[in-house]
């Protein structure tokens, strides 16, 4: 019995390890530095905030591009256009990075010490665009479905609601994003040990 579940989207990297351990006959001694770095890529590939986030991102975007343009039949305000355009120029301009910054690491694969940095900022990359996006347009998001589904409430202005629900917002996502900012620290502090090893 087995202590670890392999899963599928490790199984290549498991294949290369097992096929190495093979071929040298276990007589092959690695160093502590080399240990360390098959433990980050393992941490790294096996991490699945690729997919998640990116299913986040897209379900913010789609979410409030329906909910703006709906708002802007209903009522013919210029706000939800205006956040609609904004919106669909900061998911154009943050695919546009991860797309290029996802082809440059698959250019370091000979260079693994940089192909690891890379990475790591690939998924800081990640992390850091789906939390600004949730910040800035969840609250937005949440007015524009307010109004739809009840009457607008003239006492407060638009843009009261919006400094209110950001606040709440913020601190909630802050929160929710917490346990990824730590995991990022620790790869980020392993990465920075090995040149010490």
């Amino acid at each position: 019995m087995k202590p670890v579940i392999i899963e599928p989207a490790t199984q290549h990297l498991q294949d290369i390890i097992a096929q190495t351990e093979k071929e040298f006959n276990n007589e092959v001694k690695i160093t502590p530095g080399e240990a360390r770095r098959i433990d980050l890529i393992r941490r790294m590939k096996e991490d699945t905030d690729k997919r998640e986030y990116m299913i986040m991102f897209n379900t913010l975007i789609i979410v409030l591009s329906v909910s703006a343009l709906t708002h802007y039949f209903y009522y013919g305000t210029w706000f939800s256009l205006i956040f609609l355009f904004i919106g669909l120029v900061f998911f154009g301009f943050i695919r546009q990075r991860l797309k290029h910054a996802t082809v440059y690491l698959g250019e370091l694969k000979n260079d693994f010490d940089r192909y690891l940095w890379e990475g790591f900022h690939l998924k800081e990359m990640r992390y850091t665009a789906v939390k600004i996006g949730y910040i800035l347009f969840f609250p937005v998001l949440a007015i524009l479905l307010a109004d739809l589904v009840s009457d607008r409430a003239e006492s407060l202005s638009i843009w009261i609601n919006l400094i209110i629900a950001g606040a709440i917002s913020t601190i909630a996502w802050l929160i929710y994003f917490s346990d990824d900012q730590k995991t990022l620290d620790s790869i980020e502090s392993d990465l920075k040990s090995l040149e010490y090893l």
